[in-house]
């Protein structure tokens, strides 16, 4: 079984190397992988034989590998995120999108976009730090609301939980069309950027402000996991194996909702890779967190930078909307998956 597991981790890095080369190459300024390595080799001060043009290095450093390492980061951060929630409230259909959490974070994003004019105080040195805040607070709000209603007596009821998921996605998703009919025109793009999702934003700077926002809750889960394992038992046998049971939640839902109120700020909502990511996962590698954590984050990773690089290269010079890529290839998986388990789960 430890074979397996490494087997598949190997296999899933190689996937993601390969998606990287590919959204380095491939867009409307081709290069080659070789060209790629000489622009490389000379910010490093190393001259190789390859002929590459101007445009081809400024492409690669200004565009191309900041939003490779948006898209590597955010599907980490959604597949892990998804992973984290699915173990903790021992139920797999959760993720940030169901409990509403991308939701309130898409949300409060949109207020700021229309009201940050308004209120020039919010804007705290860096307007795309300011961003990820508001975001984060978004996303935490509507977290511990969904934690709250279902919670009773010190116990999570799931169905009340999915409950009050979809009623705060229902209640968030008014109140961001209302923002919509009172925008502008400027207004009413970002506002359209921030449902549909797009990496297009991608910048070393915002890139610099999402990283901490991503690797330190990550690495917080990755700790965690031996106690997410316990959590599949249930909560009283999860303390009794010496868990601490409201320590544990706090964790994973501050962690959770750092990843997806950062990741929402910079890229809108994108959906499913929280949700279909962690369900193939589990088939491959079993329940246990301590693999399930790395693996997933890999192939959110991969799954995000392949969704981008068609998402640009489909139909250019247009760019269709990421969330809506991550879209058609989740669903399909996801029925896929929920017609080979019927079976199982009526039974």
């Amino acid at each position: 079984m430890k074979n397996k597991k490494r087997n598949i981790f190997f296999l899933l890095s190689a996937l993601l190397i390969a998606a990287i080369l590919l959204s380095v190459s491939l867009g409307a300024v081709s290069m080659s992988v070789g060209q790629v390595v000489a622009i490389l080799l000379k910010s490093v001060g190393v001259k190789s034989s390859i002929l590459f043009s101007e445009n081809q290095e400024n492409v690669l450093w200004t565009l191309r590998l900041p939003r490779i390492g948006f898209a590597v980061m955010i599907g980490a951060a959604l597949a892990t995120s998804g992973v984290a929630l699915q173990g903790l409230f021992r139920n797999p259909l959760v993720d940030s999108g169901l409990i509403g959490i991308a939701s309130g974070s898409s949300l409060f994003a949109s207020c700021f976009i229309l009201f940050n004019g308004f209120v020039p105080a919010l804007v705290i040195g860096n307007s795309q730090l300011t961003m990820a805040i508001t975001s984060f607070t978004g996303a935490s709000l509507t977290a511990f609301l969904v934690y709250r209603i279902s919670q009773y007596q010190k116990r999570i009821n799931i169905a009340v939980l999915i409950l009050a998921g979809v009623a705060l996605n229902a209640l968030t998703a008014s109140l961001t069309g209302l923002l919509t009919y009172f925008a502008d025109d400027s207004q009413l793009r970002d506002l359209t950027f921030w449902t549909l999702g797009s990496l297009a934003g991608a910048t070393w700077s915002n890139l610099a402000i999402l990283l901490p926002f991503i690797l330190l809750p990550m690495l917080i889960l990755q700790r965690s996991a031996k106690a997410l394992n316990a959590f599949s038992l249930g909560e009283n046998p999860a303390h009794f194996l010496g868990i601490n049971i409201r320590r544990t939640k706090i964790v994973v839902l501050l962690c959770s909702t750092a990843m997806v109120g950062a990741s929402v700020a910079f890229a809108g909502v994108i959906a499913f890779v929280g949700l279909v990511i962690p369900h193939i996962m589990r088939m491959l590698v079993g329940p246990g967190h301590r693999a399930l954590l790395p693996v997933s984050a890999i192939a959110g990773a991969t799954l995000l930078c392949f969704a981008d690089l068609l998402s640009r290269t489909l139909l250019p010079p247009t760019e269709i909307p990421v969330g809506i890529i991550t879209a058609l290839m989740g669903t399909p998986v996801l029925l896929t998956i929920l017609l080979k388990q019927k079976k199982n789960l009526f039974s």
